[in-house]
C-alpha cells in the first residue's frame, strides 16, 4: 500500500505516522473478530447464539457511551498520553477476553475492550487530520480506512482460524499486538486547543446530524456483514474459516478502495461521496437479500463491503472537518452514534433473520435511505473547509 508524502523533505516525518494507521487496524479487528466464531462462543460457555451475540453489544454499547465524551478528554488530557494508554489498556482487555472462564467475564472483557478503543479512534483520526495538507485530507483519512479495513480484515480472519482451533487464541493474538504498537506510537500531531474544551463545543445541529447519519449507516448497510456471516454459518453450512475467508473478500476490496475513494471526496466533496456510496451500499443489499450459495455471495460481499467501508470514510471526514475547534470531540460524538449502530443492529436483525433472511437485508436497506437524508440535512460537507 502506497503511502502518500508531499516531497522528499517530509516523506520521514509522514513515514513516522505508519504506527498510528496501524493502530486504526486495533478496534475494527475487535468489533469483527466474533463474527465467525458464534457457534464456538455459543458451545463453549453452553448458550444460545442470542445471548451470544449480545458479545458484540459487550463491545459496542460501551464504546458509543463513551465516545460521547473521549475524544473532548482525550484533547484536554494530550493526545499522545491518551492513545499510549488506551492501546496499552486494550491489550489488557483483550487477554481477559482470552482467559475468561465464564461467559459473563467474557462480556465484562469485551466491554473493557471498546471502552478503551473509545479513547483511541477519534484522536488518531484528528491527529491524522491535523496531519495532511487541506486538500490531501481526504486521501489521508481514506488511508486510515483501509487500515480500519484491514483490521476488519484480520479480525475476520483470525476469528474464524481461532474457531476451529480454539477461539481464545484470536484475543491472544490482537493483545500482542496493541502491546507491541503501544512502545512504537510517535508524537502525534496537535494544534494548540483551549484546555477548557467541553461537550458545548460539538453538540449543536450540525454535529447531531452528523451524528445520525453514522447511526443509521451503521444499523443498516454498515451492518451488512454480521448478516452475510450468518448466512455463511447457518444457510450454507460453512465453515468458521471458510466464513472468515468469505467476510474477507469484502474487506480486502475495502482497503485497496478506499484511498481512492477518499481522493474522490478531495475532488467531489464528503457530502456527496458519502452518499453515492450509501446508495450503492443499498443495491448491494437488496441483490444479497437473494442469494444462498457461496461463489455469488464471495463476489457480492466483495463489492459490497467496498462500499460500506467507502461510506465510513466519507462520514469520518465530516466528523473531522465539522468541528475545527475540538476535532477529536467532534470525530468522537459522531462515532458514538456509529457504534451505537453497531450495538442495535445484532439485536434488531438476528431476530429478523431467524424468521426471514431476506426481510433482514431489506431492513438493512431502508436505513441507508434515511442515512441519506441526514447526510443532506446536516448541511455540511469537506470542501467547505478545504476553501477557506
Amino acid at each position: 500500500m502506497k503511502f502518500w508524502a508531499p516531497d522528499a523533505g517530509r516523506s520521514v516525518a509522514y513515514r513516522r505516522l505508519i504506527p498510528i494507521y496501524f493502530c486504526g487496524i486495533l478496534g475494527p479487528f475487535g468489533g469483527t473478530v466474533m463474527s465467525p466464531m458464534i457457534p464456538e462462543l455459543r458451545d463453549s460457555f453452553d448458550t444460545s447464539t442470542a445471548t451470544v451475540a449480545w458479545g458484540i453489544g459487550a463491545f459496542f454499547f460501551p464504546f458509543a457511551g463513551l465516545l460521547l465524551v473521549s475524544g473532548t478528554l482525550g484533547e484536554r488530557w494530550g493526545r499522545q498520553r491518551t492513545i499510549r494508554v488506551a492501546v496499552t489498556l486494550y491489550a489488557v482487555a483483550s487477554l481477559i477476553c482470552a482467559i475468561s472462564p465464564s461467559l459473563w467475564v467474557f462480556f465484562a472483557g469485551r466491554a473493557a475492550q471498546g471502552s478503551f478503543n473509545a479513547f483511541m479512534t477519534p484522536l488518531l483520526i484528528a491527529a491524522l487530520t491535523d496531519a495532511a495538507p487541506k486538500d490531501r485530507v481526504g486521501r489521508t483519512i481514506g488511508t486510515y480506512a483501509s487500515f480500519q479495513a484491514i483490521g476488519g480484515v484480520l479480525g475476520m480472519l483470525f476469528g474464524g482460524i481461532a474457531a476451529d482451533v480454539g477461539w481464545r487464541w484470536a484475543f491472544v493474538i490482537v493483545a500482542i499486538a496493541a502491546l507491541a504498537l503501544s512502545v512504537k506510537l510517535p508524537k502525534v500531531p496537535m494544534v494548540s486547543r483551549s484546555k477548557n474544551l467541553g461537550l458545548r463545543s460539538v453538540l449543536n445541529k450540525k454535529m447531531l446530524t452528523l451524528g445520525l447519519v453514522a447511526l443509521t449507516q451503521s444499523i443498516g448497510p454498515g451492518g451488512l456483514q454480521l448478516l452475510v456471516a450468518l448466512v455463511g454459518r447457518d444457510v450454507i453450512g460453512l465453515s468458521g474459516s471458510a466464513t472468515g475467508a468469505l467476510l474477507i473478500s469484502g474487506s480486502l476490496t475495502a482497503a485497496f478502495v478506499t484511498p481512492q475513494w477518499g481522493t474522490l471526496i478531495d475532488r467531489i466533496g464528503a457530502r456527496k461521496a458519502t452518499a453515492i456510496a450509501l446508495f450503492l451500499s443499498m443495491l448491494a443489499a437488496i441483490v444479497l437479500s437473494q442469494i444462498n450459495t457461496t461463489i455469488p455471495l464471495i463476489l457480492v460481499w466483495a463489492l459490497a463491503g467496498a462500499t460500506v467501508q467507502c461510506i465510513s470514510t466519507g462520514f469520518q471526514l465530516l466528523a473531522a472537518t465539522g468541528s475545527p475547534n475540538n476535532r477529536g470531540g467532534g470525530i468522537s460524538l459522531v462515532l458514538s452514534h456509529r457504534f451505537l449502530g453497531h450495538a442495535i443492529g445484532p439485536l434488531l436483525w438476528v431476530p429478523i433473520f431467524e424468521r426471514n433472511i431476506s426481510m433482514a437485508y431489506i431492513g438493512a436497506a431502508a436505513f441507508g435511505a434515511i442515512s441519506i437524508a441526514f447526510v443532506y440535512a446536516s448541511q455540511h460537507d469537506s470542501l467547505t473547509q478545504a476553501s477557506s
